[in-house]
């Protein structure tokens, strides 16, 4: 595989002159192959297609500014947390990462102490199958348990403590109604309007909720079927709308 590395500090600006970066976007940059971005000790991923207006890595966090009408993924594949300011983060089975599809500017801080696990799974899109990605739940090293306390004198019965009551189970999210047919580019109606709705929950991406199905859209779901295991064809069939389901779970 075809991997860059930008060394500590670097910041990476508009010029679409740096070897490796594609010039498609007059005003952005292009990554054509993964690259490697060093923060503090770690290395991170942004993955390859990603486009931004500039990248600035720094001692402990990135800054990255993007353009109007354009994605970027950056991925830890340690699984460290990723504090963000973009409001929306994932993990999959062996990595964490923030995909970022909105004009702004914005602050990834990984947290090295921590790591997301995953809980999702199965599935596949348009023909292709795979591991699934959940919402992040940071996971600390547990503390050292405390010394137990000296036991009473025998003969001296402590009260019995009362059993504690069983919390009630929490009802389980309504499944989105993505409909019978395979969702494409073109696509119109009620099932296009849950997987908007979908995309804006898992996403944060602020899409309009008006039913039609557009390429800018699909490049943001190829990219999700990327990250989830599944062919990356922007099809929306049964196996990319059961596993959307189970990220509900």
């Amino acid at each position: 595989m075809k991997i860059k590395k930008l060394s500590f500090g670097l910041l990476i600006t508009v010029l679409a002159l740096f070897v490796g970066i594609g010039s498609a976007y007059a005003a952005d940059l292009v990554f054509d192959a993964d690259t490697i971005v060093t923060i503090g000790s770690a290395n991170y991923t942004i993955t390859s297609g990603s486009v931004a207006t500039s990248v600035a890595p720094g001692a402990s966090s990135i800054e990255i500014v993007m353009p109007d009408n354009a994605y970027l993924t950056f991925k830890s594949t340690d699984s460290y947390t990723l504090n963000n300011t973009y409001g929306s983060a994932s993990c999959g089975a062996s990595f964490s990462s923030v995909s970022m599809s909105r004009a702004g500017t914005f602050t990834i801080t990984p947290d090295t102490t921590t790591i997301c696990t995953s809980s999702g799974g199965g599935g596949g899109g348009g023909g292709g199958g795979g591991g699934g990605v959940t919402t992040v739940v940071a996971t600390t090293i547990p503390a050292v348990p405390a010394v137990p306390a000296t036991p009473a004198v025998p003969g001296i019965t402590s009260a019995v403590p009362a059993t504690p009551a069983t919390p009630a189970t929490s009802a389980a999210p309504a499944a989105y109604n993505f409909g019978a047919s395979t969702l494409k580019s073109g696509s119109r109606g009620e099932a296009v309007k849950e997987l908007q709705r979908f995309l804006n929950n898992k996403l944060n991406l602020g899409l309009t909720v008006d039913g039609a199905l557009g390429p800018k859209t699909i490049i943001v779901i190829k990219q999700w079927q990327q990250d989830n295991g599944l062919v990356p064809d922007g099809l929306i069939g049964p196996k990319t709308k059961a596993l959307m389901n189970t990220t509900t779970q």
